[in-house]
């Protein structure tokens, strides 16, 4: 008969050719019929009446054990047999002549789903060559007989029986196996489906150049096992011996469940191509359920090393799981379990380093594809580990790579997942595991459920490691452990193994030293310029939690004209552009390579300028986006107090506790940055004294540091210095009189800040004791109880850094007993709190008052009324209209020039009080 595709597989088939051009043909030929196989599915029939679709009459499956009785022992290596008839047409016409019985619809494919775990290693086999098995010439195969796995009984007009034997294969499929009948080869694929990663064979199909009516295919549980022998043959030749060694080739599964396991058969026709029949069976030809059962049978004993790939304390890490799960490899006994779940929880402290986000991809749902065993489409950038797997089913070692899964696009629409894809021959196992950081402590565990029942030997998956590692090590040295739990899918208890971490370098001593850096990016004296501030830790240190920094003095900003944040807004850092007044930088996680924060492309940034908070006339509100790599963590918004000393003005920023972990993250601070570079809003100090930026930064285990960072103004001297004084007395001009005391400053804008200020009152004025005798005391005057009696007068100050110029009381408050009289004390309340004090005393017959600590702020106008008449604070020693009085005034600028001049002072009187 012809062979496939009308090549000829007769015995004069080659007759005419010499041996070199037969070889070619067998090549041709062989060539010619994969490619056939390929496209048709494999065995080949004719159909002689159509019907309105392809149904089987019969199709079964049967598992036999040892004893030739069908067994349901989980693990049994037992024979498996296939068989499948299609409906006939008895009396069949062709020409109008009687024809023998045929098939009344052709068929054109058929397979078969096993169901999940019942496997097959043909390792262990024997392979024929695709040339020896399609014999050309010979009309059966000669493959030899320690390849055979199995017979086949195909019936056309008659039965023919052949072997099934173990086929050498290429890339595209795990096994292939075939069957030669009549010189018609059949192909058996068996290829791992996706889903639930179980085993489909197919096609097995017929020939149209074939009237197939029903075919029985037997597999061998044990192939090399004697009672085969009198099957081990070819066509109607004589029985054949094998010396074989006897190993398993068929498991079948190792979980017991109550609900039979399915077998599918669907089949379709030539006639209906693509049109399926499909039925699924869950009992055996003789109506016995196939519910697998003597699971307690079946062997479980995994072994597990965890490893980090660095020992440093607080040092990014990759890590080394190396998981085996020794196979039994008796052809009497049972197949070990199949591992079903894997929890496997990692030591308290490694976590995973923020620094791993830096350039990191992740894999979408629709890029991992898990319904299919196609390659998956992931970035480069989302792989983070290698997989190695040793499988008893396959010759070669298989390579696979760990992926990291998309944020909330994972099957378990979680923060963390990730993917493990392994390339076998012809498919991709791709399994999920989610990962569950603590919420509190970062510890993570992860957990890979329902994976494929498939047997392996040895997993070993390595997480990369280097600066940008996926994990991080405990922030101390010691030795920890991994917890896993390993249950098996025989339902039998699950076994736990601890595995020892030990972190043994760079080990933290318990110090706590960050840096500090700070200062304006021009220093020069009174001009504006961004501020920049910068607090490093080193890798190994406690974690920074608390951030204080007092700024030196003068050094201040401009709050007039910028539009505060509302407390509500700035709960979640929603605040007005209008308000915004800086941004930071964060970088964080362990390591040489911290993540930096904001990243190109990412949610910027930013610093506001808020409103009154936990006491304090300002703060600060820092927002920042945690978004890094392919993770959106949420904002994180810390609010700043910043406190004002009403003696200095020196800005003292006090900050919230800075978040430890978000979402299960560790947020390890290595650096931080804060610019504070609105335009015209930071002004450098007047003076340029040697001063510095100190601070007080707090750990998360309650340490704390003091770093500093000089800071030093420059060009000082370059700046005018020439603030007038307007003094004047109104009211009792005559002796014994107590006038009131007007005082009028200004300041041009651009000069040096005053620094000091004495005012000597002419020789004419003294204090007057009556009204010195219940001054406001410190405690009075810090809880804002003065005594009524204590005011003297008012002052105002007016500031171009201010809206509103502030005004308040002028007291006259006690000291301590460190002078001999009370102090001049002007109490300024307004955007902000200042308190002014003058030093009262008297001076070669005249009273002195001196400010010796005036605040390095710009003040345009500054304007002091004291009180006259009964409540006046000077007394006249001569009448004023007598003579032109002066006041000698001393004054300093921050910059060290001196202002000195005598100031007349203007007096009510009128010319009759001249006269007097």
């Amino acid at each position: 008969m012809s062979g496939f595709n009308g090549i000829p597989s007769g015995p004069n088939a080659t007759d005419m050719k010499d041996p070199m051009e037969t070889q070619v043909t067998k090549k041709r030929m062989w060539a010619a019929l994969v490619v056939a196989v390929a496209l048709f599915g494999g065995v080949l029939g004719q159909a002689a009446t159509a019907q309105a679709a392809f149904e089987f009459e019969r199709v079964g499956v049967s598992l036999t054990g040892s004893d030739g009785q069908f067994t349901r022992q989980a693990g049994a290596h037992p024979d498996f047999t296939f068989s499948f008839e299609v409906p006939s047409d008895p009396s069949p016409v062709i020409g109008g002549e009687p024809a023998p019985a045929g098939p009344l619809e052709a068929p054109h494919s058929v397979t078969l789903d096993l169901p999940p775990g019942f496997v097959g290693d043909p390792t262990g086999i024997a392979t024929c060559d695709p040339i020896d098995l399609a014999s050309p010439g010979t009309g059966q195969a000669v493959c030899p007989a320690a390849s055979q796995v199995g017979t086949a009984y195909v019936f056309t007009t008659e039965e023919h029986t052949a072997g099934v034997y173990n086929i050498a294969h290429g890339p595209d499929v795990p096994a292939r196996f075939g069957f030669n009948v009549l010189g018609v080869v059949n192909i058996i694929d068996a290829r791992v489906r996706p889903g639930d990663y179980g085993i489909t064979s197919g096609s097995l199909a017929v020939s149209q150049a074939q009237t197939i009516r029903s075919v029985d295919v037997t597999f061998w549980g044990v192939p090399a096992d004697p009672r085969h022998d009198a099957e081990r043959k070819e066509g109607g030749g004589p029985p054949r011996s094998t010396d074989a060694p006897r190993v398993p080739f068929l498991s079948a599964p190792t979980s017991c469940s109550s609900t039979p396991a399915s077998f599918t058969a669907r089949g379709d026709s030539w006639e209906n191509l693509g049109v399926f029949d499909t039925r699924v069976l869950t009992s055996d030809l003789e109506g016995t359920p196939l519910a697998f059962e003597g699971c307690e049978r079946l062997a479980f004993a995994p072994t597990l090393e965890v490893a980090p790939l660095s020992t440093f304390a607080d040092g990014p890490t990759g890590l080394s799981v190396d998981l085996e799960v020794p196979q039994a490899d008796d052809p009497d006994g049972f197949a070990t379990a199949h591992l079903r779940k894997v929890v496997m929880t990692l030591p308290e402290g490694m976590s995973v380093s923020a620094s791993s986000a830096a350039g990191l991809g992740a894999c979408s749902l629709a890029q991992i594809d898990l319904d299919s065993t196609d390659a998956p489409t992931c970035p480069a950038s989302s792989k983070i580990g290698t997989v190695r797997l040793d499988t008893p089913v396959l010759d070669e070692q298989l390579q696979g790579e760990v992926i990291l899964a998309k944020q909330n696009d994972n099957p378990f629409n979680s923060l963390l997942a990730i993917y493990i894809a392994i390339k076998g021959p012809g498919f991709y196992v791709k399994l999920p595991g989610k990962v569950e950081p603590d919420p509190n402590t970062g510890q993570l565990t992860v957990t890979f459920d329902d994976n494929p029942q498939l047997p392996f030997e040895r997993l070993q998956l390595d997480l990369k490691s280097g600066p940008r590692a996926p994990l991080t090590n405990p922030g101390r040295c010691g030795t920890y452990a991994a917890k896993t739990v390993l249950t098996p899918w025989s339902g039998t208890a699950p076994v736990e193994l601890s595995t020892p971490i030990t972190v043994d370098q760079g080990c933290n001593t318990g110090g706590f030293s960050p840096g500090l850096s700070a200062g304006t990016v021009d220093p020069t004296g009174g001009a504006f310029s961004p501020f920049l501030l910068r607090i490093t830790r080193n890798d190994g240190e406690p974690n920074l939690s608390k951030i204080q920094a007092t700024l030196p003095p003068g050094l201040l900003a401009k709050l007039k004209g910028v539009p505060l944040c509302a407390d509500v807004q700035a709960a979640t850092g929603a605040c007005p552009v209008g308000s915004q007044v800086g941004q930071v930088t964060v970088g964080a996680g362990s390591g040489p390579s911290p993540l930096y924060v904001p990243e190109a492309g990412k949610a910027p940034t930013a610093a506001y300028l808020a409103g009154p908070y936990k006491g304090a006339p300002y703060s600060m509100v820092v927002k920042v986006p945690a978004q890094a790599g392919p993770f959106d963590l949420g904002t994180v918004t810390v609010r700043n107090a910043l406190n004002i000393d009403p003696t200095t003005a020196q800005v003292t920023a006090v900050s919230d506790p800075l978040p430890q972990i978000l979402q299960g993250i560790p947020i390890a601070y290595r650096d931080v940055r804060v610019e504070v570079n609105r335009p015209d809003f930071t002004i450098n100090p007047t003076s340029c004294k040697a001063m510095a930026v100190t601070s007080t930064l707090t750990s998360a285990t309650g340490q704390s540091a003091n770093p500093s960072s000089r800071f030093q103004a420059t060009d000082c001297g370059e700046l005018d210095f020439g603030p007038s004084l307007k003094l004047a007395f109104k009211g009792k001009m005559n002796r014994t009189g107590n006038p009131a005391v007007s005082a009028v400053l200004k300041a041009a804008p651009g000069e040096a800040n005053i620094a000091k200020t004495t005012v000597i009152l002419p020789k004419s004025q003294f204090i007057d004791n009556a009204h010195i005798s219940n001054p406001c005391t410190r405690v009075q005057f810090n809880a804002n109880v003065c005594p009524a009696s204590s005011i003297l007068g008012q002052a105002t100050a007016h500031s171009p850094l201010i809206d509103q110029p502030l005004s308040g009381p002028v007291y006259f408050r006690s000291n301590g007993g460190e002078r001999e009289l009370p102090d001049l004390v002007a109490d300024l309340n307004g955007q902000i709190h200042v308190t002014l004090v003058g030093f009262i005393d008297s001076v070669k017959g005249g009273v002195r008052t001196r400010f010796q600590n005036v605040p390095d702020a710009p003040v345009s106008k500054f304007t002091l009324k004291l009180k006259g008449g009964s409540k006046g604070l000077v007394e006249n020693s001569e009448n004023l209209c007598s003579f032109t009085p002066k006041a000698k005034v001393q004054m300093t600028g921050q910059n060290g020039k001196p202002n000195n001049f005598l100031a007349k002072i203007a007096t009510s009187c009128g010319k009759k009080q001249s006269k007097k």
